[in-house]
């Protein structure tokens, strides 16, 4: 890698401090509270997968309904293939409902924003995520930056408590953000249920 390589791209650590407990979402608590392997891209602004109003790809539905990370890595592939993104990351599960997921991502110039999700397990096809969060700002690479991460629903399922039967949505619709119960009141998210932390490296 040259000087103008090192120039145009940055590192970062990022920590997921996830808190979705008992006390905070009280109703329906499942016992086996659990967060899938996150799974995400740096991308340039223009990207629509994963934004709000979209249809949610078989990768981002297989993610959200199982927690898995295929076909999504092969999607993401595409489109990095295509030069719409930069590189595609996997990171670690968590076992539990609080905790921290902590995996490394890279950004460029041209691909300087972040999109990363994890799905809330057990649940219909729900999941947190940052979407399209951009590390650079006033043409620099920021050194820190630390968002609140949102919980979304892919539209391809009817369920409506984390133990629900497996019910296609059909026709599928489009992805929203989720702050309904059991996570939320209609208006808002109980609390914060994770926050997201990126430290450039």
């Amino acid at each position: 890698m040259d000087s103008n390589d090192v120039n145009r791209s940055a590192e970062y650590l990022v920590t997921f401090k996830i808190d979705w407990n008992s006390e905070d979402f009280p109703t329906n608590y499942p016992s086996n509270a659990h967060f899938s392997r996150v799974i995400g891209w740096s991308h340039d602004a223009n990207q629509s997968l994963f934004k709000i109003g979209t249809d949610a790809s078989d990768g981002i539905k297989n993610m959200a309904e199982t927690g898995g990370t295929s076909p999504l890595d092969d999607e993401l592939k595409e489109l990095i293939e295509e030069g719409n993104g930069y590189k595609y990351f996997i990171g670690s599960n968590l076992g539990s409902g609080t905790g921290e997921i902590v995996l490394r991502v890279k950004v460029t110039e041209q691909h300087s924003s972040i999109t990363l999700a994890t799905m809330i397990a057990p649940s219909p096809d729900w999941y947190i995520a940052v979407v399209d969060i951009n590390l650079m700002e006033n043409n620099s690479f920021v050194n820190q930056k630390a968002v609140e991460a949102h919980v979304y629903d892919a539209g391809t399922d009817n369920g409506i408590s984390y133990s629900s039967p497996n019910e296609i949505t059909d026709p599928q619709e489009p992805i929203t953000l989720f702050v309904d119960s059991p996570v939320g009141d209609g208006v808002q998210l109980n609390a914060t249920i994770a926050t997201v932390n990126f430290t450039k490296m």
